[in-house]
């Protein structure tokens, strides 16, 4: 297919933006689409509605919410589901329906690379953390595009089968975290499965716990090591020579504004595959794994100092409800939280040694299996955003290919390396002939 095929035309007559206030009522129910609900997995709040604080937007099932806040973060939010009755959305989401374009194809637009780099230009505010895009630069922005709605459909397909397999690794690792935690509960809060006629003791604050089994401070057993500042100027979006990704608390909940920093610059402050990593800033308590590069200051890796406890056992801890709520409790501040004080305040019953043996034996394969997960779902990212452009642009010609079989010969490739991933690009350009 030539490029003579594809055209140029404004977004704003390829959509519509339509736009319907609603202020939530008390005593009624909704379904809050809001920007911590889009970085938390992507799970809408179910608020009341004197608990909202202000006018929302209506929304319905087939529109792309695209987040005019920040728009470096690509919070783009597809309505491609069935959504619950009185589901509403933050007004920095601009509700979008596609009219004259594919749906899918509209949706990898409007997170294509190119596109937020210049809705990032176009952007203002008074700084730098809250900068919005007006609506008519969207409406007005230069579209490169197939002429044919067929070929729109098969691009935005073949993307979209790397988004379900991205999405079907995600439901396996919160069905995986919801069975562990469901063990630890069982085993370690509501004492199911400890035989009581071995006895019970008394703690002042625990009530009754195993015979055998200790209150014990956190910090006796887990080191809690705090990360490094480098500095924003010292931040780069792309890459560069001995660079190492830096984790900030925001990107634990979303990858999308990744930077790189010089490893020198980490002071051995650096997150492995495998580490248990807790948010003490910002937003407090977010318990990550599966995480690799230098880490912030407001966060803490969890380094376990000796063998009485196992990391499946610690990262159910750290999770479990008991110590949240400590962790949300001794957070101080306005604006932004801190809860770094409250890591002396954590305390937790330390189970016999062989129960504790027993959890890591069942524990660890899902840990282990979560890990995989994450690294597939790794993978799958890279080829899709490396894909993502070049098709966007026209660079691969899709006219003549069968989609289902490149996305399992070339997934298959980057499964192995980075290298593979990359090399599974270039040979789909050769098979394309560009």
């Amino acid at each position: 297919m030539s490029f003579s095929e594809w055209e140029y035309q404004k977004l704003g007559k390829l959509c519509s933006f339509d736009k319907e206030s609603i202020d939530p009522k008390d005593n009624v129910q909704y379904c809050h689409y809001s920007f911590p609900a889009f970085d938390n997995n992507k799970e809408p709040e179910v608020e009341m509605g004197e608990n909202i604080k202000s006018s929302k937007f209506n929304f319905k099932k087939g529109d792309i919410l695209f987040n005019k806040l920040n728009v470096k973060f690509k919070r783009v939010w597809n309505i491609d589901f069935d959504i619950k009755d009185n589901s509403i959305c933050s007004t920095e989401f601009i509700p979008i329906q596609s009219k004259d374009i594919d749906r899918d194809f509209l949706y990898y637009c409007l997170i294509n690379p190119n596109f937020t780099n210049e809705m990032k230009y176009l952007s203002t505010g008074t700084s730098n953390s809250h900068q919005r895009i007006n609506i008519k630069d969207i409406q007005d922005y230069d579209l490169f595009l197939p002429k044919s709605k067929d070929i729109q459909s098969k691009i935005g397909y073949i993307l979209k089968l790397l988004d379900k397999k991205i999405k079907i690794n995600e439901k396996i690792n919160k069905n995986l975290e919801n069975i562990l935690m469901s063990i630890f509960n069982s085993w370690f809060i509501n004492y199911k499965r400890h035989d009581k006629s071995n006895g019970m003791e008394t703690d002042e604050e625990y009530g009754e716990v195993p015979k055998g089994w200790s209150v014990e401070m956190i910090e006796n057993y887990v080191d809690f090591v705090t990360g490094v500042e480098p500095g924003s100027k010292n931040y780069h979006e792309k890459q560069e020579n001995n660079d190492i990704p830096f984790l900030r608390v925001g990107d634990l909940s979303s990858s999308n504004n990744m930077v790189f920093i010089n490893k020198s610059l980490s002071k051995n402050k650096i997150l492995n595959y495998d580490d248990i990593v807790l948010s003490l800033d910002g937003t407090v308590g977010i318990v990550k794994i599966g995480l690799e590069g230098a880490y912030s200051t407001g966060m803490r890796k969890l380094v376990i100092k000796n063998d009485k406890i196992n990391k499946p056992f610690l990262y159910c801890l750290v999770k479990s409800t008991r110590i949240q709520k400590i962790i949300e409790t001794f957070a101080t501040g306005t604006t932004i939280l801190h809860a770094g004080k409250s890591i002396k305040h954590m305390n937790f019953v330390l189970p016999d040694k062989q129960t504790m043996n027993e959890f890591g034996q069942n524990g660890t394969p899902i840990i282990s299996n979560i890990l995989l997960n994450l690294k597939e779902i790794e993978r799958l990212t890279n080829l899709r955003d490396i894909l993502l452009p070049k098709l966007m642009s026209g660079e691969i010609d899709v006219s003549k290919v069968n989609c289902d079989l490149i996305i399992h010969n070339y997934y298959l490739s980057a499964r192995f390396s980075t290298i593979f991933l990359h090399l599974s690009v270039n040979l789909f350009l050769i098979d394309c002939n560009v």
